[in-house]
């Protein structure tokens, strides 16, 4: 086991070196995962500055209609999503939880959904999520979403 943790960095450092000489780095597709841990994310508008304020509002939010669910939201850095941070709210048990909770958040329109507080809010299976953060970029995730959340 020793030995397996002692390559990582010259792995890690190898991976590196073949990317920085012009190879290409093909990032996986999206693929639809029902029945896998789900996260929202929730992108606030730049207008409204006040990310600490929303924050707790959807953390009552959650506490007020999902208290079995035990949600746990955090602030995360996203500069290629918001330059505000994005409230990452995990974890749903899969697909079926999570668009519950988008679907929610839309109908019932919380005060932080009101007013453009909101830009919008993005439902990833824990596997795309990570797609998501090694690509930097929602362009690619956007049909996906679409085909495979939005028009079920």
């Amino acid at each position: 086991m020793k030995f397996h943790l002692a390559m990582a960095p010259a792995l890690f450092f190898l991976l590196l070196c073949g990317i920085s000489r012009g190879q290409s780095f093909v990032l996986p597709d999206y693929v639809e995962e029902p029945d896998s841990p789900h996260v929202a994310l929730i992108v606030l508008s730049e207008k409204w500055a006040d990310v600490r304020e929303i924050s707790g509002e959807v953390v009552k939010y959650n506490l007020k209609n999902y208290p079995e669910t035990e949600l746990i939201s955090t602030r995360v850095s996203m500069p290629y999503l918001s330059n505000l941070p994005v409230l990452y709210v995990h974890t749903f048990a899969n697909k079926k939880d999570a668009m519950g909770y988008y679907d929610r958040l839309h109908k019932s329109k919380p005060d932080f959904m009101q007013m453009n507080i909101v830009e919008s809010v993005w439902i990833f299976s824990k596997g795309n999520l990570n797609t998501f953060l090694l690509e930097e970029s929602i362009k690619r995730y956007e049909p996906f979403f679409q085909q495979h959340y939005l028009t079920e």
